[in-house]
């Protein structure tokens, strides 16, 4: 066999490690937990020994990939594509919500893998369980409320009665509750025009009441 058709390329070291992590993401969405380190390497176009010159075990390497979906600039780049050039929030949120739709199912199927991957090789350095979620998925979040509110629901402040971070959140709970998996089971499941109707009209005939005091 010739030795230069599996010897990897000699590229810098962080573009083998990104291109090894986008690999990786492709096959944890299709495959799932089944995902191998023969099909990472074989998706990167490396050996398998070069996964782990890059990466300490698949441990690290999920995390990577989990830590580069959850990433808030990727996060803010997709939502000021699919906003770009929309005037009417109306169009802005069915964007949005779709963008939102695609991206919980994949993040979730990653994150099981990942969460797999700890169950089955423990790291010994963690000698403390950790609590809550981790600090890249509570910065994720923040930083996508951040740009909801920010491209969203702030140029149309005067439209709307709640403020916009809250209408922001709002958004957010609704569309990855609505289609996260295993929770959209349901014969009368949302549309992204249900959640549009619910956030910009509510759920009764007789909307906007005048609140007590709080």
């Amino acid at each position: 066999m010739d030795e230069r058709r599996t010897r990897a390329k000699p590229i810098p070291a962080a573009d083998r490690r990104a291109a090894i992590i986008a690999a990786t993401e492709t096959l944890l969405i299709e495959h799932g937990t089944a995902t191998t380190t023969r099909l990472i390497a074989e998706a990167s176009g490396v050996a398998e020994g070069t996964i782990f010159r890059h990466f300490r075990d698949k441990r690290e390497l999920y995390r990577a990939v989990a830590e580069n979906i959850f990433d808030p600039v990727r996060a803010d780049e997709s939502i000021t594509e699919v906003v770009e050039g929309k005037a009417e929030i109306e169009d802005k949120l069915r964007a949005v919500i779709d963008l939102l739709a695609a991206s919980s199912q994949r993040n979730l199927l990653v994150m099981m893998a990942v969460r797999s991957a700890v169950l089955e090789q423990p790291d010994p350095e963690d000698v403390r369980p950790q609590h809550g979620p981790p600090k890249f998925l509570i910065e994720a979040n923040k930083a996508l409320v951040d740009n909801l509110t920010r491209l969203v629901f702030e140029p149309h402040v005067n439209e709307l009665r709640l403020p916009p971070r809250k209408a922001a959140l709002v958004l957010r709970s609704l569309t990855i509750g609505a289609w996260l998996p295993g929770l959209n089971r349901t014969n009368q499941p949302l549309s992204s025009e249900d959640v549009i109707d619910v956030l910009l009209g509510g759920i009764l005939i007789e909307h906007g009441l005048t609140r007590g005091n709080d």
